[in-house]
């Protein structure tokens, strides 16, 4: 992680694809951006305007193709997610420079497709907050990204640090 980023709040997401023995098949980071319910869910905790914290933390991949917009509250196409149980935040300082780094981390175990079916075209994702019972996610952020085809062989593990 580079400290000398632009100051204010900004999402990089780790994409690795792996084959079912774990080796490394291709990575890519991509930039993304924090959607207005994003900002608005952290300004409402922030301030103490919600009854409740989030308890649900998942990472969801799709096949839209459409621009991130801040305005976005959904995937357009959502295919799959898995969830971290236990995203992590710290504190990283560097020649005097401080920044507050947090880690949402998941990983999409091999798609069942059958033997005739396509590899999954994935071209976006997304960071899905849930707060208590019974409420719609709040799409934190969003990315759109040049196509990852996820086959039958193929694990997605997929990193997003957040940096305030």
């Amino acid at each position: 992680m580079d400290l000398s980023e632009k100051p204010g709040m900004n999402g990089v997401l780790t994409i690795e694809l792996l084959d079912t023995s774990g080796a490394l098949v291709e990575q890519r980071r991509v930039n993304n951006l924090i959607t207005t319910a994003g900002k608005q869910l952290l300004a409402n905790l922030l301030m103490g305007k919600v009854n409740a914290l989030p308890t649900r933390w998942a990472i969801a991949v799709g096949t839209g193709v459409e621009a991130a917009n801040v305005a976005d509250t959904a995937l357009k196409t959502k295919v799959d997610e898995a969830v971290d149980p236990s995203p992590k935040v710290e504190l990283l300082t560097r020649d005097g420079t401080s920044v507050v780094r947090a880690t949402v981390s998941a990983t999409l175990p091999v798609p069942t497709l059958a033997a005739n079916d396509k590899p999954q075209a994935l071209s976006e994702a997304g960071i899905q907050i849930t707060q208590g019972n019974g409420t719609a996610p709040i799409l934190f952020n969003r990315v759109q990204f040049a196509q990852v085809n996820r086959g039958a062989n193929m694990v997605m593990k997929m990193t997003w640090e957040i940096t305030f």
